[in-house]
């Protein structure tokens, strides 16, 4: 049965991308997949938008990241830390319980960059009572003592996924933890001079200079969103990527003075919007990484033009104890802690609306009991979206 004829289902699929198992989960607008290595959400699928897919698929293959083998694949994915990662990224990623590079110690010890959860399988559990169109699954992490549980519910009429996640510490230390959502945008939605980006940013600040070599922003400046300063004078207008070779990251803190916090991201030409919102305090910061065609090692080679928009507990991929010892940026926190045996929770949404063409990008969002009411920038318009899932 074609998917367009589904109302609300979750459904294994042995190939989900390059022939890796996964779940598609269904509404009558659309579609949700996710990956069973690594748990990333792959897809995002809105029939009437032209069933385009925003999140960004890597040029090379991908294989599940429990299959990775160094020898075996070090041309192809390169070498630890990186390569088990990136042998099966795609689309949103998750970084937890640290975010960036593990410390040379711990690459000694076999950690992998951005923590166990993109590298783990994760499987799904079934729960009585669990409701129609909601897909319920774990990754066990061993080496961090930890547990994340995700649960992703559909709204069978409109284009919303409401996501649940937990995380228990299984030890018995309290331990400082990064949780960061690597939100990869790929073409043909991701377009130079195009696609818009936009969140309620404030403070901001480039990374280092170590990030790239090909890097047009000031290293370590700061600045308030979206003009980035220019190594060569001027600025850089971050809502729209450019064209051309270059590699750099930014970290944004989001407005306090919002409960919620958002990023839109829209391609007008497509006629489609993607928004994720969050609680501003779970996550107050955005990374926005951009990758043109900058990197030449395996397995990138130069091929690839992605960008992520990343809400997170943590401003910079930094290793964990340099994270703790920089010790809070503009005055807020750059992770949290996560006592002894406990659990936390966190929640988002996802939302995919129809623009027209001529439209501007997103300068406010309100939740109302459900409803969803965008403001657009310089027009004004209002767009409205309803659902019958809760924030």
């Amino acid at each position: 049965m074609p998917s367009h004829k589904r109302t609300q289902s979750v459904v294994h699929h042995s190939n989900i991308l390059d022939g890796r198992p996964g779940f598609r989960i269904h509404g009558k607008w659309g579609y949700v997949s996710v990956l069973e290595g690594g748990g990333h959400i792959c897809e995002l699928i809105l029939h009437s938008a032209g069933d385009v897919n925003p999140m960004w698929r890597p040029t090379w293959k991908t294989i599940d990241p429990e299959c990775y083998k160094p020898r075996k694949h070090l041309r192809t994915y390169g070498p630890p830390p990186e390569g088990k990662l990136l042998a099966g990224i795609a689309g949103h990623s998750i970084s937890f319980d640290y975010f960036g590079p593990p410390s040379p110690d711990e690459i000694a010890a076999g950690h992998t960059t951005h923590g166990e959860a993109p590298v783990v399988t994760w499987h799904r559990k079934l729960t009585r009572g669990s409701p129609a169109g909601s897909l319920l699954y774990v990754a066990d992490l061993p080496k961090a003592q930890m547990r994340l549980q995700r649960v992703i519910a559909l709204d069978r009429e409109s284009p919303t996924i409401d996501v649940e996640e937990t995380a228990f510490n299984l030890g018995t230390f309290d331990r400082p933890i990064s949780w960061n959502h690597h939100v990869t945008f790929g073409p043909p939605f991701l377009e130079p001079e195009i696609t818009l980006f936009d969140m309620p940013a404030t403070r901001s600040k480039v990374c280092p200079a170590t990030f790239s070599t090909k890097m047009s922003l000031q290293p370590d400046a700061e600045f308030r969103w979206p003009k980035a300063p220019k190594k060569g004078g001027g600025f850089l207008n971050l809502r729209t990527s450019e064209e051309g070779r270059y590699g750099h990251y930014t970290a944004h803190l989001l407005d306090p003075a919002h409960k919620t916090g958002f990023i839109a991201v829209c391609n007008p030409k497509m006629g489609l919007l993607v928004v994720y919102l969050f609680n501003r305090n779970d996550y107050p910061w955005v990374g926005n990484w951009e990758e043109s065609y900058n990197r030449v090692h395996a397995p990138w080679k130069g091929h690839e033009f992605c960008r992520g928009f990343e809400f997170s507990t943590t401003p910079f991929p930094f290793p964990r104890r340099e994270t703790v010892t920089n010790g809070p940026l503009f005055g807020e926190s750059t992770y949290k802690w996560l006592p002894a045996r406990a659990k936390a929770k966190s929640q988002y949404r996802i939302c995919m609306f129809e623009v027209p063409q001529d439209f501007q990008g997103v300068a406010a969002i309100e939740v109302d009991r459900g409803s969803l009411k965008l403001q657009e920038k310089t027009r004004g318009r209002t767009f409205y979206l309803s659902t019958r899932s809760r924030l």
